[in-house]
């Protein structure tokens, strides 16, 4: 697996590099997908300043996003230099890992789905063995259960029982 990623990166770079206002469409990719977690946010309930709401983190989170987004849009339409090229490995596994957190952690739980995220966000990581992805996983689905269940108190179930 890892020599197969290391050959399709190295055959990825042979090619000639796009313009770097080519950029400016990931930064519009980013824009529309702030405007699902603002609106999905929102449907969970913001709340207030004073007791925020389940939907808080994801509002905040996408308005950030969005703002990095137009910075993105504005930086890449102004330059018109070469780019580099992307790096779709590792955009598939970034895009595959959401797919694994928001279809596992309401089935299985907060842990599991934030280690199996990881796992899938880790996989083309070629610098990385199979134990460290392992380790990183425990690591951050631990982490997440304390920061999220524990201290801030959200209603995840930490494990989900099949």
């Amino acid at each position: 697996m890892r020599a197969l990623l290391l050959r399709l990166r190295q055959k990825g770079q042979t090619a000639r590099p796009p313009h770097a206002y080519v950029g400016a469409l990931g930064g519009a990719g980013l824009l529309a997908l702030s405007m699902v977690f603002i609106g999905g946010g929102f449907d969970l309930g913001v709340g207030s300043l004073r007791r925020l709401g389940t939907g808080a983190f994801p509002v905040i989170t996408g308005f950030t996003l969005a703002v990095l987004s137009l910075a993105i849009i504005t930086a890449d339409l102004r330059d018109t230099s070469d780019a580099e090229r992307p790096d779709w490995i590792s955009f598939a596994a970034i895009g595959a890992a959401l797919a694994v957190f928001a279809l596992t952690v309401g089935r299985i739980g907060l842990v599991p789905g934030v280690f199996l995220t990881t796992i899938t966000a880790s996989v083309p990581d070629p610098s990385l063995r199979f134990v460290g992805k392992l380790a990183l996983g425990v690591g951050v689905s631990l982490a997440c259960w304390v920061l999220f269940i524990g201290l801030i108190g959200l209603p995840f179930d930490a494990f989900v029982s099949l």
